[in-house]
């Protein structure tokens, strides 16, 4: 599922992984980023593992440090076995992963999404992994790649 895209013969994104409806992800070059966007987090069965898990095969096996989560046009949040999934399973693997930067671009009001969660996300991401993964709710690109680049 990794094929690069060319633009006047220079790579303009390596993409990860895409499953329509559901998910893209790519390498981004400028942000120094693997950058999954959601389109829905509901889906039947273990495709929304498996696109993860596929995004942090390529995380480790390139030694890739920042993750960007774009949920802006998300239209359902994840049924209860991917939101356990995402509590044990993907806690685990971001743990034992090379990031140390996540961003989270939040749902837009526009798709109904209930964010009362978001509220504690940064405190609670930092707190979950020990302080080594820091961890910021953002929307804006320049504001991303300059979290990004900070040291």
């Amino acid at each position: 599922n990794v094929r690069r895209t060319e633009s006047g013969g220079a790579i303009s994104k390596l993409m990860i992984n895409d499953v329509p409806g559901l998910v893209t992800a790519w390498w981004d070059e400028e942000l120094q980023a693997l950058r999954i966007k959601w389109f829905t987090e509901y889906a039947e069965g273990s495709a929304v593992a498996d696109a993860v898990e596929f995004a942090m095969t390529y995380v480790n096996e390139n030694g890739v440090k920042n993750w960007l989560c774009d949920l802006s046009e998300s239209q359902e949040a994840l049924k209860a076995e991917d939101q356990e999934w995402v509590q044990t399973e993907f806690k685990r693997l971001i743990a034992e992963s090379s990031l140390e930067k996540v961003v989270l671009i939040p749902p837009l009001p526009e798709t109904g999404q209930d964010t009362e969660w978001l509220k504690d996300w940064e405190a609670n991401t930092k707190r979950d992994y020990g302080g080594q993964i820091d961890a910021r709710l953002l929307s804006e690109e320049g504001e991303i790649q300059r979290f990004f680049e900070k040291g």
